[in-house]
């Protein structure tokens, strides 16, 4: 195998995709294998020593300076833990020019997009002419950043989302599927805006908002 020797942070849904995304783009015709994927990084001990879509799970994510050959991307951006991100990409130790970005071969980027190290983008996501996606973001399937928004680092975007012109997506933040968010609107650091969401105006820092119109709600905790 040749290629890029790439590692993945987390072994859950969002890191499946990653390696679908890695898997295709080395079987692109005509075209030389591009990553050499050796396997995941992840923290939760029942995931050590196993194998996931027949990668292993090398061991947690603070031993990444055991693979010193190797680039990584980050997979971890679940509701529960996107907060989590920027602390995740820390206790890797791993410094920003040792981050792939992964672009699944069914997504279109235009030519003066901008994407930041450690960004993964899914297929059929389109990124749109003058737009800026940040450092380690996760677009999933489906999603549409339309010309001129800023995707800040660490954002979350799922699947089906129509991010119009203008917007601004701030730090961490998570937008569902399935939302469409207006243009020339802001979503705050720390945001989660729900699954369905139509939103028309900004949306604060850490404020939680679901609905058509969207509207603020109470973000829910552990029992």
């Amino acid at each position: 195998m040749s290629g890029v020797a790439v590692v993945v942070l987390g072994a859950g849904g969002n890191s499946l995709a990653i390696v679908d995304a890695i898997e295709e783009i080395n079987r692109q015709p005509d075209a030389p294998v591009r990553y050499d994927l050796r396997g995941f990084l992840d923290d939760i001990p029942a995931n050590q020593g196993k194998e996931v879509m027949g990668y292993p799970v090398l061991g947690r994510i603070d031993e990444a300076g055991h693979f010193p050959d190797c680039m990584f991307i980050n997979g971890i951006a679940s509701e529960s833990s996107y907060m989590k991100k920027p602390e995740i990409v820390a206790r890797s130790g791993v410094s920003r020019e040792r981050f792939v970005s992964i672009i699944h071969p069914k997504a279109t980027v235009a030519r003066t997009a901008r994407i930041g190290a450690g960004t993964s983008i899914m297929a059929n996501s389109v990124i749109c002419p003058e737009a800026v996606v940040g450092d380690h973001v996760i677009i999933l399937q489906n999603t549409v950043v339309n010309h001129h928004s800023v995707i800040a680092d660490h954002v979350t975007l799922s699947s089906g989302i129509t991010i119009l012109g203008y917007i601004t997506v701030e730090d961490s933040a998570f937008v569902g599927g399935g939302s469409s968010i207006r243009p020339y609107v802001t979503i705050g650091p720390r945001a989660m805006v729900g699954m369905g969401a139509v939103v028309v105006k900004d949306v604060p820092a850490d404020g939680p908002v679901a609905g058509n119109p969207a509207r603020p709600m109470q973000r829910k905790t552990k029992a």
